[in-house]
């Protein structure tokens, strides 16, 4: 491949506070790397909102430029500044080296910045491509926000529906939202690079532990609408605690949420939580910290309900729990059964309360060895390696260049 190609990652990513759409990017941009392109990165810093910083923002020595988060009200107001700045950005990229592809992952600002984007890539002749792995819904939001968001995501479909040349979908369901006639598209489930991360992993002894790790819903400090769940993190601790009056032994723990905040969204279970030292919260943990902690447990676990949102996604939690060799308890929702075959690797929940308490609990009686076993299967499975997608994503690209 030609010295000369690259191929810019735009979007809301945050590398620097690594939200949930910064690993699915970089491990894209792995499999870009490797087949030869050079790649480089406009995203966000949610944690900065100095507007002064546009000014002075830098790409680093990997080729990031950091945007201060705009998505706000003072955003709004500098969606201009903001655009020019991405732009002559890419002015200042395709110099140095030509652009072949924009990808975008949503956008780091307000949607109609894709519009200016697309354009651009026109008039350069710059394929431009789209990143999509979520349909998002914003149900316990407040009512402000929720009009806001849900206007800014209608106005991301419409401009890349109507101008993306390419998509790169983490479903069968998102190809088939975008799809349209001559347009190329594949499907690339969140990926896992084995040789990233290094840590310490236990023996398997003592009781089964069960592990869930993420961000159920957006903490508001109040109660939240379970229709605003994107995780039923309140229907799992239902089961574990039947466990618990059955005298189960066992160990789960919640990374990504603390006792507290999940009791003021959760109020139900605010008392049981109080007397049981079987279910620990471990509150927000940096994400090495929470590979480690779900390669060390016998089994993750996490159910979603069946909506335009979870049929669209595909949850980061089961790539990176059978990637690091955890068995996943979950319900068919979204392409898992494409990907995953119940039994060993894949403990299918069905909805039914008394069938998945049986599984949950048959679980806690199997032997160390049994479980460390199951651990080895897994693991070898390599179901969501980088290698596996490295030719799709080639001729992918191959086939959406635009050439003179």
């Amino acid at each position: 491949m030609s010295n000369n190609n690259t191929i810019v990652y735009i979007g809301d990513f945050d590398f620097r506070n690594e939200n949930v759409q910064s690993h699915l990017v970089k491990n894209n941009a792995r499999i870009l790397s490797g087949i030869g392109y050079d790649v480089r990165f406009i995203g966000i810093d949610k944690s900065n909102t100095d507007f002064n910083s546009l000014d002075m923002a830098k790409p680093d020595n990997n080729g990031y430029l950091e945007l201060p988060n705009t998505l706000n009200v003072a955003g709004w107001f500098k969606r201009k500044t903001v655009c020019k700045k991405i732009i002559a950005q890419l002015e200042e990229i395709d110099r140095e080296k030509k652009i072949s592809h924009i990808i975008t992952y949503q956008s780091p600002t307000y949607a109609v910045v894709l519009k200016t984007i697309a354009v651009w890539c026109k008039n350069n002749r710059v394929a431009y491509i789209v990143n999509c792995a979520d349909l998002p819904v914003f149900d316990s939001q407040p009512l402000v926000r929720r009009v806001v968001m849900k206007w800014n995501w209608r106005t991301i479909h419409r401009i890349n529906k109507q101008r993306a040349e390419g998509i790169i979908a983490v479903s069968r369901y998102i190809e088939a939202f975008y799809s349209k006639r001559g347009q190329k598209s594949i499907v690339v489930p969140p990926l896992f690079d084995e040789n990233a991360y290094q840590w310490n992993v236990t023996t398997r002894n003592g009781v089964v532990s069960f592990i869930y790790a993420g961000t159920p819903f957006i903490n508001l400090n109040k109660r939240v609408n379970p229709k605003g769940m994107k995780d039923r993190l309140d229907k799992i601790v239902d089961l574990f605690l039947a466990l618990t009056e059955n005298c189960i032994s066992f160990v789960f723990q919640i990374v990504g949420i603390t006792k507290e905040e999940y009791t003021v969204a959760v109020p139900r279970h605010k008392k049981a939580l109080e007397m049981n030292d079987q279910i620990r919260f471990l509150g927000k943990l940096n994400h090495i910290q929470t590979l480690e902690l779900v390669s060390n447990a016998d089994y993750s676990i996490n159910i979603r309900d069946l909506n335009e949102m979870t049929k669209a996604g595909f949850s980061t939690k089961i790539v990176e729990s059978i990637s690091v060799g955890t068995p996943i308890i979950s319900n068919d929702v979204g392409d898992v059964s494409l990907y995953l075959e119940e039994g060993v690797s894949w403990i299918k929940l069905t909805g039914n309360n008394q069938k998945d308490y049986k599984k949950l609990a048959d679980l806690t009686f199997l032997s160390a060895e049994e479980r460390t076993e199951n651990k080895a299967v897994t693991k070898q499975k390599r179901i969501f390696s980088i290698d596996r997608y490295i030719q799709t994503m080639k001729t992918f690209l191959t086939e959406t260049v635009k050439t003179d």
